[in-house]
């Protein structure tokens, strides 16, 4: 039987991972896979189609498998073996996204004699030398997948193969209702862009991404340097209430311009067509930039390490998140030349949408990762990375203590906890420079 078996950290949240997941399970379904799911965390799903697939929580997966004594990873490995009915003839591919399910991806790989295949689907920290070791072991054996061209060498160097394949997309995830857009609509809201000097924006993503907050006061910015111009811009947020969104409603609050109108939404868990209906601009990142194009939205992408904007995707910029170059651009230079009719705002949407549909298109990039899984899972002599203990770190005994006296669900809290304090202390809150983010 073909199983694919993805370990991954949550299916609980709403973004563009989860949603990624399920367009990944659709497309393997369709080709004879069955798919089982290894999560670290479960609970709360939002998206309600994973209840439609086979899924396994398990906590310890989001934490370090060297953590854990022998006899511990024993078990978590005779948990998953049962939850996929495991044959010594089933034909078996992997695939692992964040640091530490990819880790203990590696060790069921060895277990099951299949190889790990890593797709890095989002920015993380070297911390540590087993992260460092681990994926230096992977980067050498072809092993570990960027997820746009800049992904390898911007994190690990460019003294590697540049193996990646783009986020696939499948426009069809976006619900048409009867009020579909259609292109003679969008040609009527980009002709008229500017005439009144009025633009309007929108924005979708999680509510944590700082980029939204500096949006905000950016626009409010731009609007009180320009009192004449109007701007709509609509947040589509992961959250409509908690710490966050009263932080947000706050900061609109003391910085808003009344020539600015800024509204609040979501959370939204199926996207539909009216969501993208009259507006002029996205800004964003990730696969949100790759929804607003196939939508037909001129869409701007945010470099998420210093906030500010690289330039239209498709069009002068071919990444939907940051690429090696971090970006020097500031929100109102885009603005500007759009209320100016500097840019050509209907060139850049059916230059983008083309190149949407040659390189991000779900089948087509499905398929060649497919191809992809088959070459590197012939491999004969297959080699695995080694977890050992690190009793010297200080950090991995406290770790070690607090997993063992307090569980994993409270370790991971407390954690958590020092390393905000730690942020907090150093100055580091919201910041996530290049050099951290660096193998090099």
């Amino acid at each position: 039987m073909k199983k694919y078996i993805l370990f991954v950290n949550t299916i609980s949240k709403i973004g563009g991972a989860e949603l990624y997941i399920l367009r990944k399970i659709k497309y393997l379904e369709n080709n004879g896979f069955k798919v089982y799911i290894v999560s670290g965390s479960a609970k709360n799903i939002e998206f309600n189609e994973f209840y439609k697939h086979e899924f396994l929580e398990n906590k310890k997966i989001v934490m370090s498998p060297n953590l854990f004594c022998k006899n511990e990873v024993d078990g978590i490995l005779k948990k998953i073996l049962t939850f996929i009915r495991y044959q010594e003839q089933d034909e078996i591919f992997i695939e692992s996204h964040q640091i530490y399910p990819a880790m203990w991806a590696e060790i069921f790989a060895q277990k099951v004699k299949r190889v790990n295949l890593v797709y890095c689907i989002g920015p993380f920290e070297i911390t540590d030398s087993t992260r460092a070791e681990f994926y230096h072991k992977k980067l050498i054996n072809d092993e570990l997948l960027g997820c746009n061209e800049s992904y390898i060498p911007e994190t690990f160097g460019s003294k590697f193969r540049n193996n990646y394949f783009n986020i696939p997309f499948d426009p069809s995830e976006i619900e048409k209702t009867n009020n579909s857009i259609n292109s003679q609509e969008c040609d009527g809201t980009f002709n008229t862009v500017g005439k009144d000097n009025t633009v309007s924006i929108l924005t979708i993503s999680r509510i944590e991404k700082t980029y939204i907050t500096q949006s905000i006061i950016d626009i409010s910015d731009f609007c009180k340097k320009n009192p004449n111009i109007k701007v709509k811009y609509n947040l589509v947020l992961s959250k409509n209430s908690g710490p966050e969104y009263e932080k947000l409603k706050t900061i609109i609050e003391e910085v808003k311009p009344s020539n600015l109108n800024i509204t609040l939404s979501g959370p939204v868990t199926k996207l539909t067509d009216t969501v993208f209906k009259g507006y002029d601009l996205f800004i964003g990142m990730g696969t949100s930039i790759l929804n607003a194009v196939s939508m037909g939205i001129p869409s701007i992408v945010v470099d998420y390490r210093n906030n500010k904007y690289y330039g239209f995707f498709g069009y002068d910029y071919y990444e939907f998140g940051s690429g090696i170059k971090v970006a020097d651009k500031d929100l109102d230079y885009f603005i500007t030349k759009v209320l100016n009719r500097e840019i050509d705002l209907e060139d850049i949407k059916r230059k983008a949408m083309k190149y949407f549909l040659d390189n991000y298109e779900n089948e087509k990039v499905n398929h060649k990762f497919l191809e992809y899984q088959y070459q590197i899972n012939k491999k004969i002599n297959k080699e695995y990375f080694k977890f050992k203990k690190q009793f010297g770190d200080y950090k991995y005994v406290i770790k070690f203590i607090l997993i063992h006296t307090v569980g994993i669900r409270g370790a991971g809290k407390i954690i958590a906890w020092l390393v905000t304090i730690k942020r907090f202390l150093l100055g580091e809150k919201n910041e996530l420079s290049s050099e951290k983010n660096s193998f090099r």
